[in-house]
C-alpha cells in the first residue's frame, strides 16, 4: 500500500491518480526532471557569482590600496641610487685602496640613498668580491631588487655599467646594459 502525498490517504501503489483527491501520482518524465535540475543549477551558479562579486567589491572598497610607485619613476630612482652608491664606493676605494667589506662601512653616505631606493620600491644589496692576495677587495656587485612584480632588476659592478632584466630573477653581468 501507498500513501497519497497530497491527501495522505492509503491508496494502491499502482494508481496514477489518487481516487480521493485526484492528485497526479505518475512519475515525472526524466527530461522534465533534468530540465528542472539544470534550471536549479543555473540559479545556484548565478547566486554564487553574485555573492563572490559582492564580497570582492566589499574587499576592494574596504582594504587600503598599496601606494605603488609608477614603473618609470621607480626604475629611474633605482638607477639613480645605484649610480650614487657606485660613486660612494669608488670614493672609498680611492681613499682606502680597497672596496668596503660591507655597505655599513659607508653607511653614513649611503643610508639616504638606500632609503630613497626603498621609497621607490627597490632594495639595494651590496656584495663585495673576494679579497685578493694583498687582502684588499678589488671588485663588488650592487643589485637593485624590486618589491613589485613587473619592475626590472638591476645589476652594477665596479665598472659602473648598469645591466637589467625584466625576468623574475636577479640581474647578472650577462644581462643587457641599459642605455
Amino acid at each position: 500500500m501507498f500513501t497519497c502525498p497530497s491527501c495522505e490517504q492509503t491508496i494502491n501503489s499502482a494508481s496514477e491518480v489518487c481516487p480521493y483527491c485526484g492528485a497526479n501520482l505518475a512519475p515525472e518524465p526524466v527530461a522534465t526532471r533534468r530540465k528542472a535540475q539544470r534550471k536549479g543549477l543555473l540559479w545556484t551558479l548565478v547566486g554564487a557569482a553574485l555573492v563572490i562579486g559582492a564580497v570582492w567589491a566589499m574587499v576592494w572598497l574596504v582594504l587600503p590600496k598599496p601606494d605603488v610607485p609608477d614603473h618609470a619613476e621607480a626604475e629611474a630612482g633605482a638607477i639613480s641610487a645605484l649610480r650614487q652608491v657606485v660613486k660612494i664606493v669608488a670614493a672609498y676605494d680611492k681613499e682606502q685602496g680597497t672596496y668596503p667589506n660591507t655597505i655599513q662601512e659607508v653607511s653614513g653616505q649611503a643610508s639616504a640613498v638606500y632609503s630613497g631606493a626603498h621609497t621607490e620600491g627597490y632594495s639595494l644589496v651590496y656584495l663585495p668580491g673576494p679579497a685578493g692576495s694583498d687582502g684588499n677587495i678589488h671588485a663588488f656587485v650592487m643589485l637593485a631588487r624590486p618589491e613589485y612584480y613587473g619592475y626590472r632588476n638591476f645589476y652594477v659592478d665596479q665598472t659602473g655599467v648598469i645591466r637589467s632584466t625584466k625576468q623574475n630573477r636577479e640581474a647578472t653581468i650577462r644581462d643587457r646594459p641599459i642605455s
